[in-house]
């Protein structure tokens, strides 16, 4: 601009001693100084101007900035009241993962998340929940070592040039973000993001993870302590496996769910062969060690939705969800084979048959009982016929028409 104001300068100056005046060389030196001082001014004015919509720009993106953090901030705050709403409701720390993973994927507008959490006593990784797919393997022993241990956060936006995270570019992942779970100074677990998209994570999206995963560490924590606390209500002190009372919850609510869904639930009652016999020649303390180890032997041999329990004394209980008879049959029988091959102390001395044995009784619902109660009796009643029978056996109920 001020170069072209210079060249008009210059073209009028020659017209004027060419043309107008051509002597007149004070009349020119003045015009020129005046010129000058406008062409300046003008100059100097732009360029404050220029600064003044830059300063305002600025000021606007801030502004703009600043409430979109105030957004994001409320949208976070509201989030985490709801999960703490979900807390105060149902304390199951595994409902409450999943409103984190929920929160996180809402709020970092990505599909895949995980959140897993970490057992510094074990030192390994005991519970993980997943939100996009249904199963992600992650490079759990570099992420051990890099977050949990180092507590550091990443975010990579090409994974094929990390070959750490080689099993994530493998599943079609391109993009990655990480932060620890923290409580204190403690790292309890991780929280991560993955797309299948380069560069889609910015370090905006790590600062939202880092608060979220800032905020999540004291509630995750206080969910599993209420876990623990409600594990141990529902746990028998000795055998740490499920109570009566628990036993009695779940039967109940897995006939409703056998009722809704139509399919077959099936129960196996056992008890100890001659254990007053043990207890009595080996002591208490001996006793209680065999239904420790006996507990264990069941809770080994079961699926994991399978419930186990202490019925009470040396009687044991298993419910056996979506199973037919024969199938229960099937699994009693292993369990009986697998406690009557097992090394038990004093066995030899203390028992008639020199082996420490159990009995089993098995029931179906709906084929040998239409109720609860009845189907907690028939297993009942198939056991002690088995013990009538010669003990170390296992034994099916029978068909509600027979007993009629």
């Amino acid at each position: 601009m001020i170069w072209f104001l210079l060249l008009i300068l210059f073209l009028l100056n020659l017209v004027i001693r060419q043309k107008i005046i051509p002597d007149s060389w004070n009349i020119i030196f003045i015009f020129n100084i005046f010129a000058g001082f406008l062409i300046v001014s003008f100059y100097v004015y732009m360029r404050s101007f220029k600064s003044k919509i830059r300063i305002l720009e600025i000021n606007y993106e801030k502004e703009e900035l600043r409430l979109s953090d105030e957004e994001e901030s409320t949208t976070i705050l509201e989030y985490l009241r709801k999960i703490v709403d979900v807390l105060g409701e149902e304390p199951d720390l595994e409902v409450v993962l999943n409103k984190f993973a929920e929160m996180v994927s809402d709020l970092l507008k990505v599909e895949n998340v995980i959140l897993q959490l970490y057992s510094d006593e074990e030192r390994k990784f005991f519970m993980r929940v997943l939100k996009g797919r249904k199963e992600i393997e992650l490079a759990d022993r570099i992420l051990k070592e890099d977050v949990i241990e180092e507590g550091r956060s990443h975010l990579i936006n090409n994974l094929i040039s990390f070959p750490y995270y080689k099993v994530l570019y493998e599943q079609g992942f391109r993009s990655f973000i990480v932060a620890p779970l923290r409580r204190r100074n403690r790292i309890i677990g991780l929280i991560a993001a993955l797309s299948e998209k380069e560069g889609e994570f910015t370090s905006q999206k790590l600062d939202i993870l880092t608060i979220i995963s800032a905020e999540a560490g004291l509630i995750v924590e206080n969910a599993h302590l209420l876990e623990k606390t409600k594990l141990l209500s529902i746990t028998d002190g000795l055998t740490e496996i499920y109570n009566h009372r628990h036993f009695q919850e779940c039967i109940r609510k897995e006939i409703e769910k056998t009722e809704k869904a139509n399919f077959p639930l099936s129960l196996i009652m056992g008890d100890i062969d001659n254990f007053k016999n043990y207890n009595d020649t080996n002591g208490h303390p001996e006793g209680d060690k065999v239904l420790r180890e006996i507990a264990q032997i069941l809770k080994r041999n079961t699926k994991g939705s399978d419930t186990v329990a202490r019925y009470g004394g040396e009687e044991f209980v298993i419910i056996l969800p979506n199973t037919t008879k024969e199938n229960a049959l099937i699994v009693a029988e292993n369990l009986r084979k697998k406690i009557e091959e097992s090394k038990f102390p004093f066995e030899e001395k203390s028992q008639p048959t020199g082996k420490l044995t159990i009995t089993f009784g098995v029931a179906n619902y709906p084929l040998d009982a239409k109720s609860v109660r009845d189907l907690i009796k028939e297993a009942d009643r198939a056991l002690y016929r088995g013990k009538e029978e010669g003990k170390n056996r296992v034994v099916e109920g029978q068909t509600s028409t027979s007993h009629n």
